[in-house]
């Protein structure tokens, strides 16, 4: 047991752990997660609180929550996870092992994908407030976990990732000629455009396109991912 942990002996409902800014609470009073899934999410959290003090100024505490799917609480049924960040203090992660077994690579993967919201909220006086604004903020976020990944180069990547590393061209000009005039709105269709997509435009839409500006920003500015994480949504304008 490692130091810090508030486990007993009985494996209790509410795990609690201490890494320095990364505070991990693991929801289990349905008793879903085992004991070696516990280490397992721990270890997974461990990693991605070194990878971001290795290359952010991590100053601030953050709460992790680990919990259990509900009717409120969805994932990525390829990859029996999603993450979401409320605050730049607060990230909720939900893990379904019956879609998925539970992979500590996937686990670290989403924790620096949501890492880096907090890190924009915590650090910059600015938030989303157009379409093309939350665009470029999930497109930093995709690659920002994909740099995170090149840490762990044998594990494998989430379904997720793949996609949107595989949109072709041909898809984003398709997907900023639907989107058109709306990039500069500030009232859109979050769920058609970020997750389900439709008849026109694909599933994560938002964040293909995200991708691509971000990685083009990047080519063309020569900043790095940790240096663009914390850039106004200014510098991204074409």
């Amino acid at each position: 047991m490692n130091p810090g942990s508030t486990m007993s002996l009985e494996f209790s409902l509410v795990y609690s752990y201490s890494m320095g800014k990364l505070n991990l609470h693991i929801a289990n009073a349905n008793k879903k997660f085992t004991k070696s899934e516990v280490a397992d999410i721990e270890s997974a959290a461990i990693s991605a609180e070194k990878f971001i003090n290795n290359n952010f100024d991590f100053d601030f505490d953050v709460d992790l929550i680990v919990t259990t799917p509900s009717f409120l609480l969805s994932t990525i049924a390829e990859d029996g996870i999603s993450g979401r960040t409320y605050s730049s203090q607060l990230i909720i992660l939900v893990i379904d092992k019956e879609q998925k077994k539970i992979s500590e690579s996937f686990v670290f993967e989403t924790i620096c994908h949501e890492m880096s919201h907090s890190l924009r909220w915590e650090k910059l006086p600015e938030y989303s407030r157009t379409l093309f604004d939350g665009v470029i903020l999930e497109g930093l976020a995709v690659v920002l976990e994909e740099k995170a990944m090149e840490t762990h180069e044998d594990d494998e990547k989430q379904f997720f990732i793949k996609e949107v590393q595989g949109t072709s061209k041909s898809m984003i000009d398709s997907i900023i000629s639907y989107l058109g005039d709306s990039m500069q709105s500030e009232q859109f269709d979050y769920d058609t455009i970020f997750y389900n997509g439709n008849d026109t435009i694909p599933r994560w839409a938002g964040y293909r396109l995200g991708y691509y500006f971000v990685k083009k920003h990047l080519k063309e500015s020569g900043s790095t991912i940790f240096e663009a994480t914390l850039d106004s949504y200014s510098k991204f304008r074409p």
